[in-house]
């Protein structure tokens, strides 16, 4: 029998720093509205991320690598 396991993966994301214009040209790029955050990493990231601490797929939403992992514990 197995039992449910929580988990929470953590991932630091380091931002550039922008200028107004940039931040304006990065926003025109993507639809900020309908993201958590406000910003995509997979939609032009490069822009704006500096650098990615962590899981990149947790960033973008569910942490594929952890989530592999704990799938495999089932086995």
């Amino acid at each position: 029998r197995h039992r449910c396991r929580l988990f929470a993966e953590t991932t630091n994301v380091t931002f550039k720093p922008l200028t107004d214009a940039q931040i304006a040209a990065y926003l025109a790029a993507i639809q900020p509205l309908d993201k958590a955050g406000a910003y995509a990493i997979q939609d032009h990231g490069e822009a704006i991320v500096a650098r990615v601490n962590g899981s990149f797929s947790n960033v973008v939403g569910l942490p594929v690598e952890r989530v592999k992992h704990e799938l495999a514990r089932w086995r």
